[in-house]
This record gives C-alpha cells, sequence and structure tokens, in this order.
C-alpha cells in the first residue's frame, strides 16, 4: 500500500498557498495541511511520498511521470479554493491514466463543496473537517464502515452522502505527532526553506494551536483551522469550534527537535499563538536556552504587558506579524475586533524597546462604515509610526464565512467567482467606497508607505544575500505595480 501527497504544477498564473489559504506563494514551503496526515501513515509503517512540484519546479509533463510513476494506491490533495482549478484538472487528468486509484481530498474547500470534487466517482472521498484520524482510519481500514467525517458518491441513492463527524471530537493537539521534516521526501529540500523576515536558514512553520476564540467578522484563518471551523459551524448553529492548543512542552519539544535537525528559525503560523500570561511566560522560559530565530502572528493587546514582550525577546523572538486591520476605533468597534487601537501603540513601543520588529497587517473595506477618508488617515498614522513593514490587502469575502453571507445579503458581492485575490482585488462594493476605490486604494497605501527613504534603507540594510534582493523584487513588483 502506498499513499503520495500532491501538490501539483499550478494552472492559474500564480501558485496557491495551500497552508494559508486565502493568498498565493511569495516563498514556498510544504504544506502543514498535508504534513500531519503524511506523519500519521508513515509512523503506521504506511509507504508515503510527498510530489510537490513547488520545490521541483516540474512543469506538467515531468510532474505527471512522476506521478504515475509512483505506482499510488492513494493520492491525497489539500483542496484549498485558489487551487480549485488546480485540482479538478490534476484528478481529471491522473484519473485518464489511473482509474483504479483514489483521491483522498481535504481542506477547507473540498469541506465546503465536496460535490465538485467527488462527483459520480465512487473512488474520489472527501475527509470534512479535522482529517488525521478520519483520513487515516480509513487507508488503514479501521473505519469499520462508518465513514465518519466523509463525503463520497452514493450510487443506489444517486448523490454525494455526507457522514457525521467524528464522535471522538477533536484531536488533543498534544497526540498529533512531530511533522516529518526528516522525511527522505522532504530531506533533499530543507536547504530551500526560506522566509525573509528571517535570518537563520533553513526556515521552518510549525503550528502550536488550532482555532481562534475571537470574533473578528471578516476573518479567514489558516487552512487547517478554517476547515475544522467550516465543518463546525455547518453542524452547530454557526458556532466556532473549540481552540485546541500545545502544551509549553509540546510547543519546546518541536522547536527542539527543529534545532537538533538543522534549522535555523521558525515562524509559529497560529491564528493565535499567545493565550494566558501563564502559558506564554512558560513558553518563552523553556525555549530561551534554545536561542533559536523564530517570530509568529499575534493579537496587540497580547503585547502590551512588558513582562510578556521581554519574555519572549529573551526566548528569541525576533519578528511578530499583528492583526490591526484599521486604526480608526469606529472600524475595529464595526468588525467585532474586540481590540482598543491604544493598544496597537503599546504594543509596537514595546516590541521596538526589546528588538522585535512588529509587522503590521492592514485590510481596507472589512466594512461599508469605512470611508476613504478613514483609510488616508491610517496610511498616514502608519507612516508616523516607528515602523517599516506593513501588509495591506483588501477584506475579500471567502465562501462559508459569515463575511460573505453578509455581503451577499446586503448586496455588497458583485463578484461571487473563485477568482479571488486580496492582494489587489476587490470582490465588494459599498455605497461609502467602490470596488475600484478598495483597488486604488491599497496601491495607493504600498507606494505612500514603502516608497519612503527610510523604509527603502531598512530593506536594505536587511539584505544579506542576492536571494533576498531578488525575493524583495519580486515582492515589490507583487504590491507596488499591480
Amino acid at each position: 500500500m502506498k499513499v503520495v501527497f500532491l501538490e501539483p504544477p499550478a494552472v492559474t498564473e500564480r501558485t496557491p498557498e495551500r497552508f494559508a489559504g486565502c493568498t498565493y506563494e511569495v516563498y514556498h514551503f510544504a504544506d502543514l495541511g498535508n504534513l500531519y496526515p503524511f506523519t500519521m501513515l508513515h509512523n503506521e509503517g504506511v509507504e508515503v511520498d510527498y510530489l510537490d512540484a513547488g520545490l521541483d519546479h516540474d512543469d506538467e509533463a515531468s510532474y505527471l511521470e512522476k506521478v504515475l510513476a509512483s505506482n499510488a494506491d492513494y493520492f491525497v490533495l489539500h483542496a484549498v479554493v485558489l487551487a480549485k482549478p488546480t485540482d479538478l484538472y490534476w484528478i481529471k487528468k491522473i484519473r485518464q491514466h489511473r482509474p483504479d486509484a483514489f483521491f483522498l481530498l481535504h481542506g477547507p474547500e473540498a469541506t465546503r463543496v465536496p460535490e465538485t470534487y467527488i462527483g459520480q466517482d465512487e473512488r474520489i472521498l472527501v475527509f470534512r473537517g479535522e482529517v488525521e484520524r478520519t483520513l487515516v482510519d480509513f487507508v488503514m481500514g479501521r473505519d469499520e464502515g462508518e465513514h465518519w467525517g466523509q463525503a463520497r458518491w452514493d450510487a443506489e441513492e444517486q448523490t454525494v452522502k455526507s457522514y457525521g463527524p467524528d464522535p471522538r471530537g477533536y484531536v488533543k493537539f498534544d497526540d498529533l505527532p512531530l511533522p516529518a521534516r526528516d522525511h527522505p521526501a522532504l530531506l533533499p529540500y530543507k536547504e530551500r526553506y526560506f522566509n525573509p523576515k528571517y535570518k537563520g536558514r533553513p526556515h521552518a512553520v510549525m503550528l502550536a494551536s488550532r482555532g481562534c476564540s475571537f470574533r473578528c467578522s471578516f476573518c479567514v484563518p489558516n487552512a487547517i483551522s478554517f476547515q475544522r471551523e467550516m465543518e463546525h459551524q455547518q453542524r452547530n448553529d454557526g458556532r466556532k469550534p473549540p481552540v485546541k492548543k500545545a502544551s509549553p512542552e509540546r510547543v519546546y519539544e518541536e522547536f527542539k527537535w527543529l534545532k537538533e535537525h538543522g534549522f535555523k528559525s521558525v515562524h509559529v503560523a497560529d491564528d493565535q499563538f499567545l493565550w494566558s500570561k501563564k502559558r506564554t511566560l512558560k513558553i518563552c522560559e523553556l525555549l530561551e536556552p534554545l536561542q533559536m530565530e523564530w517570530g509568529m502572528l499575534s493579537r496587540a493587546d497580547f503585547l502590551t504587558e512588558e513582562p510578556i514582550v521581554e519574555a519572549l525577546a529573551r526566548a528569541g523572538c525576533v519578528s511578530i506579524d499583528i492583526g490591526v486591520e484599521s486604526l480608526q476605533q469606529k472600524v475595529l468597534d464595526a468588525i467585532n475586533k474586540d481590540l482598543d487601537v491604544e493598544d496597537v501603540y503599546t504594543a509596537i513601543k514595546l516590541l521596538n524597546k526589546h528588538g522585535i520588529r512588529p509587522k503590521l497587517n492592514i485590510m481596507f473595506g472589512t466594512t461599508p462604515q469605512e470611508t476613504p477618508e478613514d483609510i488616508y488617515w491610517t496610511v498616514k498614522k502608519l507612516k508616523e509610526l516607528p515602523i517599516t513593514n506593513v501588509m495591506f490587502s483588501i477584506a475579500t469575502p471567502f465562501k462559508g464565512t459569515p463575511f460573505f453571507d453578509f455581503c451577499k445579503e446586503k448586496g455588497y458581492l458583485i463578484d461571487e467567482s473563485d477568482n479571488l485575490n486580496p492582494m489587489g482585488k476587490a470582490m465588494i462594493s459599498y455605497p461609502s467606497i467602490s470596488n475600484s476605490e478598495l483597488e486604488e486604494l491599497e496601491r495607493y497605501a504600498y507606494r505612500s508607505f514603502y516608497l519612503r527613504p527610510k523604509v527603502v534603507v531598512d530593506r536594505l540594510k536587511r539584505i544579506r544575500r542576492p536571494k533576498d534582493l531578488i525575493t524583495d523584487l519580486k515582492v515589490a513588483k507583487q504590491v507596488l505595480l499591480h
């Protein structure tokens, strides 16, 4: 028995970033959405492989050759909306040569519309929501006909049938294995993993929790959290699933493993990594002796106590992405951000004091209450702050989110296609601000903020190798010239 995990060449102009699920790649890393079931099957003694066109730079012909040569019994795809055209294309193409193989799909888009992928093919199965146990149990022959969490074609009823959720509930995070980044299918590519925010290479992306308990109306979490959230909300009147957090000891265990295996920097990609003060300080205490370079995402209101920021700095944290969205309090209130804008300024001050680089994520169009004047004011205020890194995007109503339902109900949605791009394309138009204005304001924000001597000099100072410059130029082309 052999299971092959696929990341095929994109048929779209740009390559979707499958782990985030809502954007396109700037740099590539192995998808954690696939790495967890990949590792669990490997630990069960199953022969697994990972065919990643992004790492091998495969064209269509060479990738198909590898897929067919693998002679796999099962092919696994992590299906996100931006990869839908690619996944459907490759399922059809591989099926022409391998009518006997199973395709096992998981991910937020397969969870939302399993029938789109399955059609009438009894050998295409979708595993909804959290998949580590259900997908592995199916491959191992342990599902005993229950089909928990699955969607599959029912030939007798002539329909795609969805089965109930796994009664065992959600996986405890500490019960998940450490991703098998040292597997022979992945190890040859280790030196290619990087993130321009960090000096150390090779670079690893890791998770220490699943889910977020906050109620921001516009939010699309990472794909692992999104698929479990979507499944849970469909069956529980829109309520979010419980957050599952790694213990401090589990966080330390993964950091220690990464250091022992030659990784030099880590990005903790949780939607919200910091929770209780006690847990945060314990994690920092454990990580401090390792002195690894790392960073994370966080809300500003978890960074307003100096002992926490100081502990993070001592533990090796060098960069924090802060989800801010706007510096106008009325906008934050309208989108249920539950954040005092003063906390943003406090967090920036403390991070700079302790040598941690703040990066602010700003999103335009999260509410019809926002006006062009609000956006101009936010950009002006950002330029006054002691920061040199901001990501601007346009609020995008992804299907399966409350924001999509709200925009559709109110008539704000002008494009219901899957041709999404938060970095440049507005799918919404408000009475207060049109889609074309949103797109122009995003371009204005990037140019106004980044084309300043202070910011240009800062970027140049952080270039350590020619490849960094190439990456910066690619990013600049995408965000300044789109």
